[in-house]
């Protein structure tokens, strides 16, 4: 795009009573210049403009409007720019206020007084161009959307304008105007000079009312109304913590992909959801969303919706379900920033199925179309992004993204394997399975932290290591050995490092196959591991047998590893630091939690496996008797013992 499409011209709506701020502007400064982290707002707003390109910003003021342009004037010599002050004689609102200014030529931009924001104004120049329109309504999701005016769009373009004080009689997505346009010479021609309107509630209503188009421009980033003594706060410490910057376009960050049903709402079974009344929060669900976004990632949901193929939902429909999904989110403040769906289904014979959505797509998970299309569209940095499913598409849609994949036992809890695809290569695996997605979210925003103290160890004994970097992960069942070896393996990817995590568990002899005498270096198959390790050292490539983990039984097909490429070869199961292997591997870590911890983590895995209570406590019992003290026995010869009491598992 050339520099004639970009913005350079701005208004600031600086006008109003500000009675909502006069607790804190104590009715003797105008509520543009309330200071915000010891900064006048409007200063902030013009430093974001003068930075993304405008050259020319008018100010519109109203009360205690006099004192703008003696605090504005030495800030527009600073950044080389133009800044007019207009003040009103008397209110004409929000966009009865625009009349009152000469003539307006190409694009200008439109922002609301007690904004923050920080937005990418070369972006929306681009989104302006492949929509035009008078008027582009800048929009994104919040944490009340009930509460909140919603824009209904389709195809890029407004549809309905949904105010927050018109009833409604149903949930709609999630997508609210932020108090920032873009507005063309047309959308100005329409207002009628010197007569008050708001622009929601008077110009856009008349805009749709005439079929002039308006555009959405649907964005991530930071805006924030601060006219409140509350959310004023709010902002203040965003900008303490350097969050608000963090979220513009030009800045690349970790997605967390989150499935739906299953994973963020209860699976109804059958068709799936075909109602907003069946949406039903998993517990902690919104939580998660928004631990989420706090940590600084995009918070995206992929979601298969073939009830549109089979004609059980129409778009409408489909908006009040995805609607209600976001505001029960919302009211545990999880904010999804988009959710992308599919809409497709390739099996034909339903009553009223809608024939060009039967159709083999790559959009439908396990295809991977949606996740890149969120890729293209959104800042994403790949290498530390995940997806959470509880479904095996979900994680086949992962692998093929090349993101981590994280399964959870709610909803499928991974066991769909009869219904995968027929035709792909192979079943995937997750790489950690979680008991919620709130515990895998936790996960995501701490592995950093859990997997530190072995991460730095080997990165100091690297430099002198000769051929591939053998390291043992061992432990008692459920104590974090997984999670543990994962968290040192993504540091050391991110770092650079070439690195394969061998699950040793893989070798566990099916549940079929066990005689009531083995010993649990038996089921295990310890036997097995020397030449494991010398085919590591030798070739590079070794090949699994399956285990699900799930049913206990044999795994259709085999896994391959190849570390012929590998720095760091993590070898993670009860058992990799035993003494047949231990003087073969370069370094040994044992990991361990409390026995309640330990019990705890126990119950909730094998029930997820279908053990009743009951079972589950006399493997328990077993466990402890025989197990642990030939699992314990590798504590001693271990470089490095972490405590995992706090992991997520």
């Amino acid at each position: 795009m050339g520099s004639e499409n970009a913005i350079r011209e701005a208004i600031i709506i600086a006008g109003g009573l500000g009675t909502r701020a006069r607790i804190m502007t104590g009715d003797a400064i105008p509520k543009a210049l309330l200071p915000l982290d010891g900064v006048p707002i409007i200063l902030r707003q013009i430093r974001v403009l003068a930075r993304e390109g405008v050259q020319h910003v008018r100010v519109l003021g109203g009360h205690l409007g006099g004192q703008l342009e003696p605090a504005l004037g030495p800030e527009a010599e600073k950044l080389g720019i133009t800044i007019d002050v207009f003040v009103e004689t008397s209110p004409l609102g929000t966009a009865g206020c625009l009349t009152t200014l000469e003539t307006i030529a190409g694009d200008v931009l439109i922002v609301y007084g007690d904004m923050l924001f920080d937005i990418d104004l070369s972006a929306l120049a681009r989104h302006r161009q492949q929509f035009p329109a008078a008027l582009t309504i800048i929009a994104h999701p919040n944490d009340h959307p009930r509460t909140s005016d919603l824009v209904v769009q389709k195809n890029g373009y407004l549809q309905r304008l949904l105010p927050r004080k018109t009833p409604r009689d149903a949930d709609w997505r999630n997508l609210v105007p932020a108090g920032l346009y873009v507005a063309s010479e047309q959308f100005f021609e329409t207002l009628l000079p010197g007569q008050p309107a708001d622009m929601i509630h008077d110009v856009v209503p008349g805009l749709l009312e005439r079929s002039i188009p308006v555009a959405i421009y649907d964005t991530p980033e930071y805006m924030k109304d601060i006219g409140s003594p509350s959310r004023h706060a709010a902002a203040a410490e965003d900008l303490r913590q350097e969050r608000v910057h963090a979220v513009h376009l030009s800045v690349r960050r970790p997605a967390v992909f989150f499935d739906c049903d299953g994973v963020l709402n209860e699976d109804v079974g059958g068709h799936g959801v075909v109602h907003p009344d069946q949406v039903k929060l998993i517990g902690r669900a919104g939580e998660a969303v928004r631990l989420a976004r706090e940590a600084g990632f995009l918070a995206v949901a992929v979601t298969n919706r073939p009830q549109l193929a089979k004609g059980l939902l129409d778009e409408s429909g489909l908006d009040h379900v995805l609607g209600r999904l976001e505001a029960e989110l919302a009211e545990d403040g999880g904010v999804l920033d988009r959710i992308y769906f599919c809409p497709h289904h390739p099996e034909k014979g339903f009553a009223n199925e809608v024939p060009a959505l039967k159709i083999d797509c790559a959009c439908r998970k396990p295809g991977d179309l949606m996740i890149r299309q969120a890729m293209a569209e959104l800042p994403i940095e790949k290498t530390k992004s995940i997806i959470i499913g509880d479904s095996l598409r979900d994680i086949g849609a992962g692998r093929k993204a090349g993101i981590w994949a994280h399964g959870v036992r709610t909803g499928y809890g991974l066991r769909d394997e009869k219904s995968y695809p027929a035709g792909q290569t192979e079943i995937p695996c997750a790489d950690l399975v979680f008991d919620t997605v709130y515990d895998a979210v936790r996960f995501q925003c701490s592995y950093q932290d859990i997997g530190q103290a072995l991460f730095s160890a080997i990165d100091k004994r690297l430099s002198n290591a000769a051929g591939p970097f053998l390291v043992s992960i061992c432990g008692r069942s459920r104590s974090g050995k997984s999670t543990f070896a994962h968290a040192v393996q993504r540091m050391l990817s991110e770092a650079g490092r070439r690195v394969v995590r061998l699950e040793l568990d893989r070798w566990i002899l099916p549940l079929e196959h066990r005689r009531p005498d083995m010993n649990a270096e038996e089921r295990n198959r310890v036997e097995f591991y020397p030449e494991i390790v010398r085919m590591l050292r030798q070739s590079g490539q070794v090949e699994a047998p399956g285990y699900d983990a799930a049913s206990r039984g044999q795994h259709t097909g085999t896994t391959t590893y190849d570390a012929r490429d590998a720095e760091v070869i993590l070898l993670d199961g009860i058992f990799a630091g035993h003494a047949s292997i231990r003087e073969d591997v370069d370094m040994a870590a044992f990991v361990e939690a409390s026995q309640q911890t330990l019990l705890n983590r126990f119950h909730n895995f094998y029930a997820w496996k279908g053990l009743t209570p009951a079972d589950a406590e006399g493997l328990w019992a077993s466990r402890i008797q025989e197990e642990w003290p030939r699992i314990d026995l590798q504590r001693t010869s271990a470089d490095i013992v972490i405590n995992l009491e706090e992991a997520i598992l």
